[in-house]
This record gives structure tokens, C-alpha cells and sequence, in this order.
């Protein structure tokens, strides 16, 4: 229950909650927050796959190769849309891990005083921040049960809209709470932020077109 009552400071107090839990929390209470902020959207994607197949939308005004690749990665997604959010609680484990070691380093060289374990718990609770976004997507994953195609494409897109504004939000929560932590500059949190959010974001972005290449290669007789 106190999680949740975290939740709610952190919408409406984000500067104060984030200093409260860093004095007050332990690392075990990141750590859950981290796991629900992973699994709830998770269980949400698993509902959604009860949803019928719709192929891309638009498919006719995009070149040849660009349409094939689409429709080839739609379909693959669909086959594996059971299994995908299994693969994902595991993939955004590892990148917020990965983030938090990389801003933890970058903190430290720039003089940082902070130790991982409270960085790691912050992060937790940066991630939890993004379960404000999850009636949206309850309400999206109903939409694609219902098979409601213009319904589901125009909230797909709203879903998608405050998607960016989440992800956004917590990495303003991360620069605040890096430059608490670490005792730091707003300037120099950014740095320790941004940068390995950007490395992360590549990382995924590359391994997604790795996916739709071997995706079409696959399916080349």
C-alpha cells in the first residue's frame, strides 16, 4: 500500500517524494516498485494478445520492401505476441539496470558522492512513475479485444502520445534524483542521465531492426 501512496506524491510532489524516499525507503522497496513498473504493463500486453490479428494499417502507400518488412514483422509479432512480454519483463530489467550503473558511474566521475544501492532504489521508483500510463493501456488492450478497429487505432495513438510524455517524466525524475543522490548539479545530472539513456535507447532501437531484418530473411524462401 505504500507504494501506491508513493505513487501519488510523486505525481504531486516529485521534488519532495523523491528526497522522502531516499531517506526513508529501502533498497528492497525500489526493487519491488521496479518489478511491478515491469510486470503490470506486462499483463496488460499478455491481455491484449487475446485480441485478433489486424494487419498495418496504410500498407499501400509504403514502397515495396518497406510494406513487406511491415507486414512480415507484424505477423512475427503476432505469432509470438504470448511470449514478447515474457522476453520484455527480462530486456527492461537488464536496461534499467544497465541505466542505473551506467548514471551511477558518470555521477561518481563528476564527483558525485552517492552510493549504487540508493541510485538503484530511486530508479525503482522513476520506473514506478510510468504505472500512471497503465489505464491507458488497460483501456487500449480492451480496445483490441473488442476488435474495435477504428477505436483502437485512434486511442493506439493517444496510448502512444502519453507514452512519450511517461517516458519523459521519468527521466526528469531520474535528473532529480541523480542530482539529490550524488549531491550534484542539475548540469552535470543531465549529463549522467541523458547519456546513458541515449545509449540504452540505440541499443534497443538496434536490436528491433536487427529483429525485422532476421524477420524478413527468415521468411525469404
Amino acid at each position: 500500500m505504500f507504494l501506491l501512496a508513493d505513487l501519488v506524491e510523486l505525481v504531486r510532489h516529485p521534488f519532495s517524494a523523491l528526497r522522502l524516499i531516499d531517506a526513508r525507503r529501502r533498497l528492497a522497496d525500489g526493487l519491488i516498485a521496479l518489478g511491478l513498473s515491469i510486470t503490470l504493463p506486462a499483463a496488460i500486453s499478455e491481455l491484449a494478445a487475446l485480441g485478433p490479428y489486424r494487419p498495418p494499417a496504410n500498407l499501400g502507400s509504403l514502397p515495396s520492401l518497406t510494406a513487406q518488412g511491415a507486414d512480415i514483422y507484424a505477423r512475427w509479432v503476432y505469432m509470438n505476441r504470448f511470449v514478447l512480454p515474457v522476453y520484455g519483463i527480462a530486456v527492461s530489467i537488464l536496461l534499467w539496470l544497465a541505466a542505473a550503473g551506467l548514471i551511477h558511474v558518470i555521477a561518481r566521475a563528476l564527483g558525485g558522492r552517492g552510493d549504487f544501492a540508493g541510485l538503484l532504489k530511486l530508479v525503482g521508483y522513476a520506473a514506478l512513475a510510468g504505472l500512471v500510463a497503465l489505464p491507458v493501456a488497460l483501456v487500449d488492450a480492451v480496445l483490441k479485444l473488442q476488435g474495435a478497429a477504428r477505436a483502437e487505432s485512434i486511442f493506439g495513438q493517444l496510448a502512444s502520445l502519453v507514452a512519450v510524455a511517461v517516458f519523459l517524466w521519468q527521466n526528469a525524475l531520474l535528473i532529480i534524483a541523480t542530482r539529490d543522490h550524488y549531491a550534484i548539479s542539475t548540469e552535470r545530472a543531465v549529463a549522467a542521465v541523458v547519456g546513458p539513456i541515449g545509449a540504452v535507447l540505440v541499443l534497443l532501437l538496434t536490436l528491433i531492426i536487427v529483429g525485422i531484418v532476421l524477420a524478413i530473411v527468415a521468411q525469404q524462401p
